[in-house]
């Protein structure tokens, strides 16, 4: 899904494990604001305009979020647990009727963890979830049996998502859940 000349991104987290699909919106000619702890790295190598963001501190993370030119017409938004009261925050500064990608992790395979992972969505957004799942590993050594997703397999799966507008969970990987 190309971003046409001046359509905007917000990507919220998306340096470490989503870095990979950080890289492809902005080679779709989205205009990406990257807001990280440190995006700066990262948002020099795309031509993206960083955004430094710390979740742990409240208020500042707020204001940061809150002092941008509101607009974006996608979000891509990841979010530890800790952390769940920001989305609504970041989703305030999209546009009207904008699409909105959350990652959630395993466990919002459930229908209750996923909505306790979404607390506050706005209303009037085109909602998407890429749920980060884990693949079988029949190596004894493996933690449970389980082999979790490469950063790879996640910028994989959220590119599928961004590829493909589709309101049903978009589960990465074998399985989610426990």
């Amino acid at each position: 899904m190309p971003g046409d000349a001046g359509q905007r991104a917000l990507v919220v987290d998306g340096t470490g494990m989503l870095a990979g699909a950080s890289r492809w919106l902005a080679a779709q000619g989205w205009a990406v604001t990257l807001a990280a702890r440190r995006p700066e790295a990262l948002a020099q190598e795309i031509g993206a305009a960083p955004l430094a963001l710390d979740w742990y501190d409240r208020d500042s993370a707020q204001a940061v979020l809150a002092a941008l030119s509101p607009g974006f017409a996608m979000g891509v938004i990841w979010l530890h647990d800790d952390a769940v009261w920001l989305a609504r925050a970041a989703e305030d500064q999209l546009a009207p009727y904008a699409r909105v990608i959350r990652v959630h992790g395993a466990l919002s395979a459930d229908p209750k963890v996923h909505a306790s992972r979404e607390p506050d969505p706005r209303p009037g957004l085109w909602r998407q979830s890429v749920i980060l799942g884990w693949h079988p590993d029949p190596d004894p050594a493996a933690r449970d049996g389980k082999r979790w997703l490469t950063d790879a397999e996640i910028s994989g799966g959220l590119i599928e998502a961004l590829e493909t507008p589709d309101p049903s969970p978009l589960i990465v990987g074998t399985r989610a859940g426990p």
